[in-house]
């Protein structure tokens, strides 16, 4: 490959950041010569709205005059709410992650990013670095805190897929970040490397939820994390580890877009490098690489890498896969006729008022009144108010300027004090900083009817939090408002009234006003801290089956009727030497259990969950989310195991989840990071009345006509069937296993046989009637009715497939168990389509394998 035309390639997969309002020659430079993939948008970028749409439509033309093949990616950091790049008056102010997770709707969360990407589109933006998928574990993070949903996995995973749906389907590229997850630090990444301590099943049960969970719906693209995970990999950080990116390309199966987050930052600039960890990011599985600030950085690193694609350091293969997945989001979400449409400016105003009346019905849903212990709501429109601001240097993190300069923030009071005065106007305005109150103040405050406490991460800023604990005893009646972080005085019960509001936004402080002055209910709950829950606790054990069998047997016909087993059955199919249940209980009560089992025949590294059911009275409960939470922590403390497939070996149960049960069930599994296969692609159960089965000539006469003739299985044939079995099915050991049980001396009338012209075996098929082996071994043919046998590891001799043995064989098959008094035949987990049903089968149930 030619040194320009590599260096083209690899320009793709880099997205770049630059200082001023209008297209530099730097970055002219960029794109023309380098043909870089991404540009990366921040608030410095952004004057205006004639400025930004400009821009954004002058970037395009010069890619396609360069000859780009498909646009460039423009992203920027609209997370909403603490991180808003594009502010008021340009766009309508949208409510950010915490403040969206303090509704527990995730419709909301759905309907503000549909109305981010909806504003971005609008700017000629069409990637949005969001949502965040972090997990706010850690109450001192200085970096995500709001910027999360909240602290519970499984709800910030609702809210960062709804997000992402929204965003979607407005043509907008989502990317969850920041993987693995940056929530339980205390460092901030833009400053320093964090480092995180975790276990791999620690990271499974907290991080790593969320990320599962946007996989499994198939979210476009994952952004990295500048974070240590000595645990997972000891040397490189979490952007530059293969094992670290292993987790999400090889546990996940995740073949989508990979990010880094800005390789300038502290995390990597001042440890690794930005140029060298450029190559490191390719090669442990990135495929954009994000330098957001300097020329000279954004080209040595393209030409970094370059030189490690021509040395081998970076194979070939990777390079491919890296291009192919920058150019599958492009080809998904871009076309050339959108990246050079000229939006009319005219019609922003009434974009934003259809965003605005989203997010009013958010921030009205997401401020929380904490607690009124004081009962000191609602203030008075009459009586004297005093309210505390605090001053500057309120810490922000690094992320909300893009820049990690280390700037803090610097409110103005004034909009905050007018959203009150439009309820009291005399209320009296006090800024408070480091030098705390002066002797006025104090008395100015110790004489108000009422004080309005406000207070901007005050566990971060001592000055906050001293005034603070001090104020409770100072004041006739206090009401707190947390501005961001909602921890602030959370744990601080002196302070009895306590309002969270999750972001410094004028729009979230003013329903907040509205709150305490009784002209709005408060409505949001919040998303983080000590939580009681009214459900009942399950306890999860192993299965013991002296004392569970029974009440697992009672729980399966309750929670599945459409699949009621005989008990007798169902005994047989549990208890096998291969399981691995576990069971549920809430108090005494067995209210659920997961089937699951490790491959007794196979590749040993494999292990199926079979089935999980809850007691419908325990269903919505959680139960199922912490069964199948427990089996992933037995399996992988076990056996090491990180994958688990959603189906079954042996004993046989369903092939995946069953199209026939509420859609429900599979976005059960969905949601909790199970990948089931595509809604069209084939898994089948398939059955037939034989008892008046007559077999198609023709497939019976063109395999005679070609030699093959048909018979049971005999003793003395025994042998050479296994010969073949081995020969031709030796990858799937489960299949031989079943032949070396069926001895025809012990089993007769067990196995079609194919012979050829001169008496050798060609083709097999197992053709069971109703026994214990069925019956031990096949769940469901059972259901179908007493006298209904199987067809099953058909399979024909390589060197004799389409000679027209298959069908003939089948036909065989099924006449010789109609004269045995069987009168239906099941045939399980058939992928071929069409294939069965030329003589007759038809499909009994459908469904979706999946795994984990």
């Amino acid at each position: 490959m030619a040194a320009i035309d590599l260096q083209k390639q690899v320009g793709q997969l880099f997205a770049v950041g630059f200082h001023g309002f209008t297209v530099s020659p730097e970055l002219t430079t960029l794109i023309r010569d380098y043909h870089i993939g991404g540009i990366v948008v921040f608030a410095r970028n952004i004057q205006d709205a004639a400025q930004l749409r400009a821009l954004t439509l002058d970037l395009q033309k010069v890619a396609r005059e360069a000859g780009h093949k498909q646009p460039l990616f423009i992203g920027i950091d609209q997370e909403n709410g603490l991180v808003t790049r594009i502010s008021p008056p340009m766009a309508a102010q949208v409510p950010g992650p915490m403040a969206l997770g303090a509704t527990h709707d995730p419709r909301i969360a759905y309907e503000t990013g549909k109305a981010t990407g909806e504003t971005l589109s609008f700017y000629g933006l069409n990637m949005n670095y969001a949502p965040v998928c972090d997990i706010n574990s850690e109450p001192l993070n200085p970096v995500i805190g709001v910027r999360s949903p909240g602290d519970d996995p499984d709800l910030v995973g609702r809210f960062a897929c709804a997000a992402a749906r929204g965003l979607r389907e407005e043509k907008v590229v989502p990317s969850v970040k920041h993987f693995p997850g940056h929530g339980d630090t205390a460092v901030d990444s833009h400053y320093g490397l964090p480092v995180i301590p975790k276990s791999r099943d620690q990271l499974e049960r907290c991080e790593l939820i969320p990320f599962r969970r946007a996989v499994a719906e198939q979210v476009e693209t994952v952004m990295t994390a500048h974070i240590s995970l000595p645990k997972i990999d000891d040397k490189l950080p979490a952007t530059l580890s293969p094992e670290a990116l292993g987790i999400l390309r090889n546990d996940m199966a995740y073949d989508g877009m990979v990010i880094t987050d800005c390789l300038e930052m502290d995390g990597i600039r001042a440890t690794i490098g930005s140029e060298q960890g450029s190559v490191l990011a390719l090669k442990a599985g990135s495929d954009s690489i994000m330098l957001c600030h300097t020329f000279e950085v954004q080209v040595g690193s393209i030409k970094k890498v370059c030189e490690a694609v021509q040395s081998g350091e970076i194979t070939a293969s990777r390079l491919s896969d890296a291009c192919r997945r920058v150019a599958a989001v492009k080809d998904k979400f871009l076309d050339w006729d959108t990246a050079l449409r000229q939006h009319d400016l005219s019609e922003l105003s009434a974009l934003n008022s259809r965003v605005s009346a989203v997010s009013q019905e958010a921030y009205e849903r997401s401020v929380t009144l904490v607690r009124d212990d004081a009962a000191a709501l609602p203030l008075s429109k009459t009586s004297s108010i005093v309210c505390l601001f605090p001053g500057a240097g309120t810490p922000i993190g690094g992320a909300v300027d893009g820049e990690g300069l280390g700037r803090q923030g610097d409110y103005d009071a004034t909009p905050y004090l007018n959203a009150i005065r439009l309820h009291n106007p005399t209320v009296v305005e006090i800024q408070y900083d480091e030098t705390g109150l002066s002797a006025e103040q104090w008395k100015l405050v110790e004489a108000a009817d009422s004080v309005i406490f406000t207070s901007m991460n005050a566990r971060e800023s001592p000055y906050q939090e001293r005034l603070g604990h001090e104020l409770p005893q100072h004041v006739r009646s206090l009401v707190a408002i947390a501005l961001c972080n909602p921890y602030d005085f959370l744990e601080f019960p002196d302070v009895k009234t306590y309002i969270a509001t999750y972001e410094p936004t004028i729009e979230a402080f003013s329903v907040a006003a509205g709150i305490m002055f009784g002209t709005l209910a408060p409505k949001g709950s919040l998303p983080v801290g000590p939580r009681t829950s009214a459900q009942p606790a399950a306890t999860v054990t192993p299965f013991d089956s002296e004392k569970d069998l029974d009440a697992m047997v009672d729980v399966w016909t309750a929670a599945l009727p459409t699949y009621a087993l005989p008990s007798e059955g169902l005994r047989s199919l549990i208890a096998w030497h291969n399981a691995h249940h576990h069971v549920a209980r809430v108090g005494a009560e067995l209210a659920g259990f997961c089937l699951a089992y490790t491959n007794s025949h196979g590749d040993p590294n494999t292990a199926y969950i079979a089935a999980v059911a809850v007691h419908p009275k325990y269903q919505h409960r959680g139960i199922g989310t912490v069964l199948l939470a427990e089996i992933r922590a037995y399996f992988r403390s076990q056996f090491g195991f990180n994958r688990l497939k959603l189906s079954s070996s042996f004993p046989r149960f369903w092939p995946g989840v069953p199209r026939d049960l509420p859609e429900s069930v599979q976005e059960f599994f969905i949601h909790r990071g199970f990948r089931l296969s595509p809604p069209g692609a084939r898994s089948v159960d398939l059955y037939q009345d034989i008892r008046n089965f007559q077999a198609p000539e023709k497939y019976l006469t063109r395999a005679q006509e070609s030699g093959f003739y048909f018979a049971p299985l005999q003793a003395e044939d025994y042998e050479a069937c296994l010969v073949g079995q081995r020969r031709n099915f030796s990858d799937k050991p489960g299949w031989v296993e079943m032949y070396v049980k069926l001895q025809p001396s012990e089993h007769p009338s067990s196995v079609m046989t194919a012979f050829d012209s001169q008496g050798q075996q060609v083709g097999w098929t197992l053709m069971l009637g109703p026994s214990d082996v069925l019956d031990k071994i096949w769940a469901f043919p059972q259901i179908c009715g007493a006298q209904t046998g199987l067809i099953g590891c058909v399979g024909v001799d390589a060197a004799y497939r389409k000679s027209g043995i298959g069908l003939a064989l089948l036909c065989h098959a099924i006449e010789d168990m109609k004269k045995r008094g069987i009168e239906g035949v099941f045939v399980d987990w058939v992928a071929l389509d069409g294939w069965y049903e030329k003589v007759g089968f038809e499909v009994w149930r459908s469904y979706r394998p999946g795994e984990i």
